[in-house]
């Protein structure tokens, strides 16, 4: 269980520092742009396919970070007035039912992903192959399965703990 709790850590600490990264490229190249625009009048094109495609993977991953402490699909409103008996099982339901959704969004990056490697899709502004910034997709929602799980596995050994 060390192990698993430490993989977990890592990836999270990996997620953070992919997310602090993000939010300073977006920074950097809407200021930037802005910048160049007012005072030298030139645009940057590319700054608008980059941000759009940063900012997915920003959401995702954090998202996934949420997942991690519960705070992502967690409407307890209903669940803290269950009965402790039902609370577990409740959670694992949640987490099954939120598992398939991220499931079915990694199995149609996935597919998309794919699709444009195989066709060879490219960015209109920098000519990147397009799959680089779909990958996100499935990306991110692996990492929020792993999250899931992670909460579940937290919530019912802390349960098991509560009861003895």
């Amino acid at each position: 269980m060390k192990t698993y709790k430490k993989c977990m850590d890592a990836l999270a600490f990996v997620e953070k520092l992919v997310l602090a990264a993000s939010t300073l490229l977006i920074l950097v190249l809407t200021v930037g742009n802005v910048f160049s625009r007012k005072v030298i009048h030139q645009s940057w094109s590319f700054t608008e396919e980059l941000v759009v495609a940063v900012f997915v993977l920003i959401t995702l991953m954090a998202a996934a970070l949420a997942c991690r402490e519960g705070e992502l699909v967690n409407l307890t409103l209903l669940t803290d007035r269950l009965p402790r008996s039902l609370q577990k099982p409740s959670m694992i339901l949640i987490t099954l039912l939120s598992i398939i959704f991220t499931a079915i969004l990694f199995k149609y990056g996935m597919d998309k992903v794919l699709t444009q490697m195989a066709n060879g899709k490219r960015t209109f502004v920098l000519n990147w192959p397009e799959w680089i910034f779909w990958s996100f997709v499935p990306i991110g929602a692996g990492c929020m399965i792993l999250h899931f799980l992670e909460y579940c596995i937290d919530f019912c050994m802390k349960e098991e703990e509560e009861t003895k």
